[in-house]
């Protein structure tokens, strides 16, 4: 007989307020019964933003899925004392212990915030009586895109991308203690769609489709809708999944209808809040353009350990060369070198020229709150990027534009006019733009780069591009959390 194991749930507990400060904080507190949770509106409320909360694990989104194991894999920075990340940018997914244990952690914390998300999904449609206004859709749309937004990172992650037809992951779609059913990746780009599809519907009445990201009336619970899985962050999922599945049309129409109210919603960054005289002022992230992002309380230490601190072990530095080729500053080209991501966001280390620090999750003494504690993890630039690859062989002047804007907005002044390497000047906004956020992983894999940009190795989904499933998930068909505390 199998053997089966129930994988864990770990229900976050957290205190309402009505400070949208209080509400992005939140910490879990302890473990609660699903009956006494679900009485009440509060207690799907704190449930959702438990999920968000969770999400900001070290393990997840916090540092391996943005900056992390997904960013260090495509190869920008220069060796480091660090063995871990050393192991991780050789690809040792097997040979080295720690990493397979970061990837088996990334599985198992993957598919717990899934169990906590299909926990909600279980009970809130019995539960309607409960809520106001039109919080049901509200609450119900959110975690719909967030199972949806999960389980596409578990597939772009752990399945193939050139043949979907292979076995590829589980996908959940309630609690349940059954060994789960592993589905092909056609399979789960349609039940990927099928979720976006009702979060969607749920969403409709989103108040930011009517350009309202800040509410501070009521409780605070739809203040700060980017860090929250709003409508356009569903749109966004959309056209990735799209992508996935090579169904540009889809991609073109998602794509399209955030760009067309993105000037009003997600406006591009300022020069004057990029190039602010003091740090403090200065919006390193770019955050009116985030479609999406999380709001890291300890961003801050964070960046000091992985990014900002001289000397230590742990730092992450950009190399020279790469820098000089991604953002057309060497070897006699100086059109890049008006760009706000070099000016402002690289820093070269104060011990000589050959590194680059990066400051994008700089957290200076006293600043904007604004700007502080945000971690993208879907952006306006994206959107236009994927109108632009879209386009490549059908209107590659269009094409062209796409990418010209995003240029612009980050300060170069030298438009693209060779339609011949577009798909080259694509590869290398996706290097520029996501540095330290992780997308250029999934970019490479989706559109089968034996090489990341500059990179000296070969890339196949043999060896880097599919991570290992846990090995018990192999040996019995099970998928497993570790326990949320930790």
């Amino acid at each position: 007989m199998k053997k089966r194991m129930i994988y864990s749930l770990l229900l976050v507990l957290v205190v309402m307020t009505s400070s949208c400060e209080s509400w992005l904080d939140v910490q879990p507190r302890t473990k609660v019964k699903s009956d006494e949770l679900f009485k009440t509106e509060a207690g799907f409320k704190d449930a959702l933003i438990g999920v968000y909360t969770l999400m900001k694990a070290e393990a997840l989104y916090g540092r391996e899925l943005s900056y992390g194991f997904v960013d260090v894999v495509t190869g920008p920075y220069a060796a480091f004392n660090n063995t871990v990340y050393y192991d991780v940018s050789q690809w040792k997914y097997l040979t080295s212990t720690t990493v397979r244990s970061q990837i088996d952690a990334i599985w198992m914390k993957m598919y717990n915030l899934l169990a906590n998300v299909n926990n909600l999904l279980d009970n809130i449609d019995d539960r309607q009586s409960v809520f106001t206004g039109d919080n049901y859709n509200i609450i119900k749309g959110e975690a719909l895109g967030l199972r949806a937004y999960i389980h596409f990172d578990l597939l772009r992650l752990f399945a193939s991308a050139v043949d979907l037809d292979k076995e590829a992951i589980p996908y959940v779609q309630k609690l349940q203690i059954e060994v789960p059913h592993v589905y092909t990746g056609r399979e789960v780009l349609a039940l990927l769609n099928e979720d976006i599809k009702n979060a969607l519907v749920c969403l409709e009445k989103d108040p930011v489709r009517e350009g309202k990201l800040k509410d501070l009336s009521g409780d605070g619970f739809m203040n700060a809708r980017q860090m929250r899985f709003n409508y356009f962050a569903v749109k966004a999922l959309q056209a990735r999944v799209a992508m996935w599945g090579d169904d540009l049309e889809t991609a073109k129409s998602a794509a399209g209808e955030i760009l067309a109210i993105a000037d009003d919603i997600f406006p591009w960054v300022t020069t004057d809040a990029v190039s602010a005289p003091e740090d403090k002022n200065r919006d390193f992230t770019f955050s009116t353009e985030h479609i999406f992002a999380l709001h890291v309380k300890d961003l801050k230490d964070l960046a000091n350990t992985w990014f900002l601190t001289d000397g230590s072990k742990n730092q992450l530095y950009c190399q020279n060369y790469t820098m000089q080729q991604w953002y057309e500053i060497g070897r006699g080209n100086a059109v890049g070198g008006n760009d706000y991501r070099v000016n402002y966001i690289m820093k070269q280390q104060e011990t000589g020229a050959r590194n680059y620090m990066i400051r994008k999750y700089y957290q200076p003494e006293s600043y904007q709150a604004d700007y502080a504690k945000r971690l993208p993890l879907i952006r306006r630039s994206e959107m236009a990027y994927i109108m632009a690859e879209c386009l490549i062989g059908e209107d590659d002047d269009k094409a062209l534009e796409y990418l010209n804007e995003v240029r612009r907005h980050r300060g170069i002044v030298s438009d693209l006019t060779n339609t011949a390497t577009l798909r080259d000047e694509v590869t290398k906004e996706y290097a520029k733009e996501f540095l330290a956020e992780g997308q250029l992983f999934y970019y490479c894999k989706r559109n089968e780069m034996t090489k990341f940009p500059y990179g000296y190795q070969v890339a196949t989904e043999e060896n880097v591009y599919v991570l290992p499933k846990p090995d018990l998930e192999i040996e019995f068909g099970d998928y497993y959390t570790t326990d949320n505390s930790k």
